[in-house]
C-alpha cells in the first residue's frame, strides 16, 4: 500500500499501544522512574515500576510509549543490550512534582492534545483528532471514523479506532479530560476547555508546536501557524473560541496578536520552558 500524505514516520505507529489504554497510575510510575536516572529493560522497567510485562509484549512498552507521545519523557538507548533511559521533559517534571497522580483535569487535557500533535504524538489520535475535523466535524458515527481512518491506512483486522475512545470513558485514564465520548453508536468530540485559568498550559503547548514547526522564525500568520501545527483542530476550537484562546495568550505574554493584518499574524514573546514550569500557576 503506497503511504499516505496524512501519515507521518515521527508519529507513534498504529498498534504502539498494543490495545491497551493509558493507565494513569502506570504513567505516574514511570514519571518517577524518569526521575530516578535509573536504566533498565522491559522487565527491569517493569520490577521498578509494578507495571506488568511479559517476554516480548506487555505494558511497560506500550505506557512508555503512552508517556513519550504525551509529551512528558524522552526515550533514550542505555548503555546495556534492550536497555532504556528515560529522561523527564520540562512537561514530565512539573507533572511529577505538581500533579504526579496526573488527576488534574489541565493536566489531562494537555497530554491529549500532545498526543494528538502532528510530530511526536500518535497516528490514530493525530488522524482523529486532528485530520478528519474538517470531514466529520465534532459529531460523527463511530463507523464513519473507522471508515476515514480505513481510507487513510488501509483495513485491519482490528478496530484502527482502538482503546482512543475507551481512555476517555474510563476513570482510571482520562475520564476527567473527556475529550470524546460515545453515546450509543455516536462519537461527540469536546473542545478543549475555554478557562483562563489553563492559559500557562496552552501557551506552552502553543510555543512547543511553535519552536517544532518554526523554529528560526519569530513571526507567523495564523494561517501557517494552523497548516503546519493543526493546533486549532486537535482542541476543537470553533474561530470564536479560537481568538478568546489567542488574546488569553497574548495577555499572558506568551505571544503578541496582530490583528490589523489579515490573516492574523502571532508574533512569539516567550520560550515553552518557562511555561512549562508554571502550568498551575493560574489555576484556581
Amino acid at each position: 500500500m503506497v503511504k499516505h500524505p496524512y501519515t507521518h514516520t515521527s508519529r507513534l505507529p498504529v498498534t504502539f499501544h498494543q490495545t491497551f489504554i493509558p493507565e494513569r497510575a502506570h504513567i505516574s510510575a514511570l514519571l518517577k522512574y524518569a526521575a530516578s536516572a535509573k536504566e533498565g529493560t522491559d522487565q527491569e522497567i517493569s520490577a521498578e515500576t509494578g507495571i506488568p510485562t511479559g517476554q516480548s509484549s506487555g505494558k511497560v512498552p506500550a505506557m512508555i510509549d503512552y508517556a513519550r507521545g504525551m509529551g512528558l519523557i524522552h526515550v533514550a538507548r542505555g548503555r546495556q543490550a534492550r536497555q532504556k533511559r528515560l529522561k523527564l521533559t520540562d512537561f514530565g517534571r512539573t507533572m511529577l512534582l505538581e500533579d504526579s497522580a496526573l488527576t488534574e483535569e489541565l493536566s489531562q487535557w494537555l497530554m491529549h492534545l500532545l498526543l494528538c500533535r502532528r510530530q511526536g504524538g500518535a497516528e490514530i489520535w493525530h488522524l482523529s483528532f486532528g485530520w478528519s475535523t474538517e470531514v466529520l466535524g465534532l459529531e460523527f458515527p463511530e463507523d464513519a471514523l473507522e471508515n476515514y481512518l480505513a481510507g487513510i491506512l488501509g483495513k485491519r483486522k482490528r478496530s484502527l479506532i482502538g482503546p482512543l475512545v475507551r481512555m476517555y470513558a474510563e476513570p482510571s485514564s482520562f475520564k476527567k479530560a473527556g475529550a470524546i465520548i460515545q453515546e450509543k453508536t455516536m462519537l461527540h468530540r469536546v473542545p478543549a476547555p475555554v478557562l483562563s485559568g489553563f492559559s500557562n498550559g496552552y501557551a506552552a503547548l502553543l510555543l512547543s508546536l511553535w519552536e517544532v514547526h518554526f523554529p528560526k522564525e519569530r513571526q507567523v500568520t495564523l494561517t501557517d501557524f494552523e497548516t503546519e501545527t493543526f493546533f486549532q483542530r486537535i482542541c476543537g476550537w470553533n474561530d470564536r473560541q479560537y481568538a478568546q484562546i489567542l488574546e488569553m495568550l497574548e495577555h499572558h505574554r506568551a505571544i503578541i496578536l496582530d490583528k490589523q493584518m489579515r490573516p492574523w499574524v502571532l508574533n512569539r514573546r516567550a520560550e515553552s520552558s518557562s511555561y512549562w514550569r508554571i502550568v498551575y500557576a493560574e489555576l484556581a
